[in-house]
C-alpha cells in the first residue's frame, strides 16, 4: 500500500473559520456586508493586545487560585470577547490567542457548546 502523503512535507492547517469558509463564499458575497477596514489603529491595536494578554493571564492564574464561580465565568466571557475581537480585526497573533484560550478554559473545566463554554459538572 502506498502512502497519501510523504512525512516530510508539512500538514496543511487551516483556522477553523477556513474550513468551510469556501461553501459559503458566495452567499455572504450576496448578503453585502460590509468589510473591516484592513489596518487598525495602532493605539486599539496596543489596547487589545494588552487586554487579551492580561485576561489570558488571570485565566492561567484562576486554576490555582480557585476564584469564587461568578468571578471566573466573568474572566471566561471576557477573555473569549476580547480574543474573539482581536481575530475579528486580523490582529497578528490572534489565533494563537485563541488556542492558549480553548486550552485554558479546557483545564480550568469548561467545554465548548454552541454559544460560548460551559463548566463541566465533576
Amino acid at each position: 500500500m502506498g502512502k497519501k502523503r510523504d512525512d516530510t512535507e508539512p500538514r496543511p492547517r487551516l483556522s477553523p473559520t477556513a474550513t468551510v469558509e469556501h461553501l459559503t463564499e458566495e452567499l455572504v458575497a450576496e448578503l453585502a456586508i460590509p468589510p473591516l477596514p484592513e489596518g487598525v489603529p495602532q493605539r486599539l491595536a496596543d489596547a487589545i493586545e494588552r487586554r487579551v494578554q492580561a485576561l489570558l493571564y488571570r485565566l492561567r492564574e484562576a486554576s490555582t487560585r480557585r476564584y469564587v464561580g461568578a468571578l471566573e465565568i466573568r474572566l471566561v466571557r471576557d477573555a473569549f470577547r476580547a480574543v474573539l475581537t482581536a481575530y475579528e480585526l486580523r490582529m497578528p497573533d490572534a489565533e494563537a490567542h485563541y488556542a492558549t484560550f480553548r486550552k485554558l478554559v479546557e483545564e480550568l473545566g469548561y467545554e465548548r457548546v454552541e454559544v460560548g463554554f460551559r463548566k463541566l459538572d465533576r
